[in-house]
Order: C-alpha cells, then sequence, then structure tokens
C-alpha cells in the first residue's frame, strides 16, 4: 500500500516530525491506517469524512505526525481561499478530538507538533481552531504558547449539542417539560390520524432528491453549497443516518440525515416542508420518532451539529467548546486584522463572514 510521505518539519520535540499533506490522494492514503486504529464507525475522524466537509473556499491542509517511522497523529484542517487566492488562515473543528495514536499522555505532544507543523509551513499566518476544554489539544496550545510570541484570542463557542439519551423514549418524555412533552405527543398522533408516514433507513439517492426537494419549500432554507456538503459526509458513512416523512400522497414533508458514531447518532441536516405545513412541527415529529428509534438501537447519545432551536433546546447541553485565534506577531498581518477587527461590524454580510476569518468581531467565523 503506498503512503504519501509529505514535506517534513522537524519538531523541538526529539523524536517527532510532522508533514502537511493537501491532496486528495495523499490523504485518502492515510485512511487505513487511521481506520485500524479507530474504534468502529467513528466516523467524525475519518479522512474520508474530512474530505467531504471540505467545499468551495477551502483547501485541505492535514497534517500527519511521525514518532520516527510510525504514525503518531493525524490532524485535519483546511485553509481558507478567496477567489482562488490563499488567505493564510488554516482552521480545524476539534470539537470531538484529532486523531491521536499511541499512549495517551504522549497526545498533548503529538498535536503540538501538528501546530508547530501548520505554522511553520509556507504561506501559513494564523490558524483557527475549536477545541474541547481540558482536552489534549488545549493543552498543547496551551504549551505552545508559554513559549512563542503568538498573538491569541480566546472565545467560548456555542455550536454542536448533545442530548444524553435514557434506556427508553418514555422516560425522555418525562424529563422534558409539560409543553414540550405535550407536543411530542399530540403532533405525532396528529400526522398518524393524518395518515402520513415515517420512513426509517431512506436510501441515499432518496435523501438526495428529498433535501433538493424540500431546500425551498423550508422557511429558513440553508444555502445549497451547504446542503450538497452535508450530504455528502452522510454518504462517507459506514452507518449513514437517514430517516424521513412523507405525506400519505406520496410527497416528502421532512428528511434528516447524519450518520452514527460509535454510541451515538449525529444529526448532520434536517429540512422541513413548514412553508406549507405550518401547523404542522414536522421538525418535532421527525425528531421523536427519529430518538425514538435511536434509544430502541441502545445509542446513548445525540448529537446535532451546529446546534438546535425549538423546544430541544432548552434540554440539550452544549458541547464545552474554546474558539482560538493564533496569529504570527509579523507587522503586516497584525496592521490587516487590526483593520477587520475595525470595520468588520460594519461590512456586508457576505464580506463579514470572510473577514471574520482573519479577526475576530461580533461575527463569529461559520465552515461552510
Amino acid at each position: 500500500m503506498f503512503i504519501a510521505e509529505p514535506e517534513k518539519y522537524p519538531s523541538a520535540i526529539k523524536g517527532y516530525s510532522g508533514g502537511v499533506l493537501s491532496s486528495v490522494a495523499e490523504i485518502q492514503s492515510l485512511r487505513p491506517l487511521v481506520r485500524r486504529s479507530l474504534l468502529q464507525n467513528d466516523i467524525l475522524r475519518d479522512p474520508e469524512y474530512f474530505l467531504a466537509s471540505v467545499s468551495e473556499g477551502w483547501t485541505p491542509r492535514v497534517v500527519a505526525v511521525r514518532r520516527g517511522s510510525e504514525l503518531a497523529g493525524v490532524v485535519c484542517a483546511k485553509e481558507r481561499t478567496l477567489r482562488g487566492f490563499r488567505l493564510g488562515v488554516v482552521y480545524a473543528d476539534l470539537t470531538f478530538g484529532s486523531t491521536l495514536f499511541g499512549d495517551p499522555l504522549e497526545q498533548r505532544d503529538t498535536f503540538l507538533v501538528a501546530l508547530e507543523t501548520l505554522l511553520a509551513s509556507a504561506g501559513t499566518r494564523g490558524i483557527r481552531l475549536r477545541v474541547r476544554r481540558r482536552s489534549p489539544e488545549l493543552a498543547a496550545i496551551r504549551k505552545l504558547l508559554a513559549s512563542s510570541r503568538l498573538e491569541t484570542h480566546f472565545t467560548r463557542v456555542k455550536d454542536h449539542v448533545s442530548l444524553p439519551l435514557p434506556g427508553s423514549y418514555e422516560q425522555l418524555l418525562l424529563s422534558f417539560g409539560y409543553t414540550t412533552r405535550h407536543n411530542f405527543r399530540y403532533y405525532r398522533r396528529r400526522f398518524e390520524t393524518a395518515g402520513h408516514v415515517y420512513l426509517d433507513n431512506v436510501s441515499l439517492d432518496d435523501v438526495r432528491s428529498a433535501a433538493f426537494y424540500l431546500e425551498p419549500k423550508c422557511s429558513k432554507p440553508g444555502q445549497p453549497h451547504s446542503i450538497d456538503r452535508l450530504l455528502k459526509m452522510t454518504a462517507t458513512a459506514d452507518r449513514p443516518l437517514a430517516v424521513g416523512l412523507k405525506h400519505r400522497n406520496g410527497e416528502w414533508l421532512s428528511i434528516i440525515c447524519g450518520a452514527y458514531s460509535r454510541e451515538a447518532a449525529v444529526l448532520l441536516l434536517q429540512l422541513n416542508n413548514d412553508r406549507e405545513f405550518p401547523r404542522d412541527s414536522l421538525s418535532v415529529v421527525l425528531r421523536g420518532y427519529l430518538i425514538e428509534s435511536l434509544i430502541r438501537q441502545g445509542m446513548k447519545e445525540f448529537i446535532i451539529w451546529a446546534g438546535t432551536g425549538g423546544p430541544l433546546s432548552r434540554y440539550v447541553t452544549q458541547i464545552p467548546t474554546l474558539g482560538i485565534y493564533l496569529d504570527s506577531p509579523e507587522y503586516k498581518w497584525r496592521l490587516v486584522r487590526g483593520l477587520v477587527s475595525k470595520v468588520g461590524p460594519w461590512l456586508p454580510r457576505q464580506l463579514k463572514e470572510d473577514a471574520s476569518w482573519i479577526a475576530p468581531f461580533s461575527l463569529k467565523p461559520r465552515e461552510h
């Protein structure tokens, strides 16, 4: 089997080196090693899953860290581009951890080498990270800052959320407040009385056709490129999650897709026809069916990617995450960031999202 050999950056930590991989083929060559080292169905750390998440405006920057000749870790990151030009800003969402092998006591140093490698790679001006508190990734960042002149900014991030699942669906309903519990029961009964249908194990082809049918019928439609990205991420899973609701006449009412990861299910995308059925609480109905199914399967956690609104927002737990900016102290880059911080809040919406990757202001950067 061919394993790509990236350009190496020796580390100050004895015995370690790192290299940055940017081509799809190079990154895919790591997949067999990563898959053998991870627990079954840990899709959130799969290189193929990461590649599916890299949409237009991003370029992969995956770091392979070695200790001697052995692979010690893989950190999946990507660089922001604007109209084909490199911005010099690299982003990694490590809410669910990076792929660090070997002794847990050495994971901090493995991730530290990955950070050093990214900072040393040509053209990198800054790194944007999302990491869990009390994680080896955060420990590595603190160690790096103790011995560097990097400029930093820390902020609390509210993004992915988790709903712990009890032993039965009835237990879950009883943990809700009266109104939420009533709504989950009432709207499902009404849905069934009307003769509509819940579908489990929807095929990926049907998920795709349903998503693009429902997108214009959502009261808050997503961006088409974002929907396509989330569908591609779903398709990489060994066990894709795909369920839906159909009207009694056969038309799609709602769709959910995502992936199973060990003892958790991850909801990536939900689309509902709430323009034509605004009083049917389609989101509540489909999530109720899905959660009941997850509990029957023995799942312990329901993760909702990028958070949730509505009734479940009162019962989910925010995954404790920090957003971190690490920036070169180079004078010109400092001037650019200072200017962006001042003008950012007054920029048009699209420019705000691009500018927020350069420097922090009121709009948090969103992954696209």
